[in-house]
């Protein structure tokens, strides 16, 4: 079985139908653009929206048994798949994509992401008020381009939880173009850390 990443790509809110249509509700999707799961052995991962899960299931599922090329070259990566969840209201799109084999230490969840932590702040620095692409800021981070893994789960996804780094182009997370920024709240941690310089 093949692990599948699972990544919150975009949201669509349609105001004027929830406004016609939808009976007020106090609290409803909690997912973030850029982040990400790891499906084992085809399972729902941890923490994934059971019914955005309902959704992708089949094709997570075809993709962890090495199954794809979706409707006969759909996507451009053939073991992968783009996929809305059934909230027809605000909807969100996730990019399905079968990736390599996870050591457990990584497939695991990771400690809670933390402001504190060396590895989120070397980041956030390293990426100040420019756009860069990983490769080049793995390089700047000292890290090799074999460390991918260790990139993602150890600087990137925490400052992805913490709200400090997104994708430049959130919608293909897989294009050469690909890049790295700070949000709004990313630049005001790098001020904060600057000014302590």
């Amino acid at each position: 079985m093949k692990n599948v990443r699972i990544t919150a790509i975009r949201q669509i809110v349609y105001r004027d139908l929830m406004a016609k249509y939808e009976n007020p509700i106090e609290h409803t999707c909690s997912i973030k653009e850029g982040q990400s799961w790891i499906a084992i052995n085809g399972q729902c991962p941890e923490g994934l929206c059971s019914s955005a899960w309902d959704t992708m299931r089949p094709f997570v599922e075809s993709l962890a048994r090495g199954k794809g090329n979706f409707f006969d070259g759909w996507m451009k990566n053939p073991m992968s798949a783009l996929i809305s969840c059934n909230d027809g209201f605000r909807p969100f799109s996730f990019y399905l994509e079968v990736i390599e084999e996870l050591q457990p230490s990584l497939a695991a969840p990771q400690r809670p992401a933390n402001k504190g932590d060396l590895r989120v702040q070397r980041l956030v620095r390293t990426l100040g008020n420019v756009s860069m692409p990983r490769r080049e800021l793995m390089d700047r981070l000292g890290l090799k381009q074999g460390s991918r893994r260790v990139f993602i789960y150890n600087y990137f996804k925490p400052a992805v939880e913490l709200g400090y780094v997104k994708l430049l182009m959130g919608h293909i997370p897989n294009v050469p173009e690909q890049a790295y920024r700070l949000t709004k709240k990313g630049i005001d941690f790098f001020n904060e850390l600057s000014a302590k310089d």
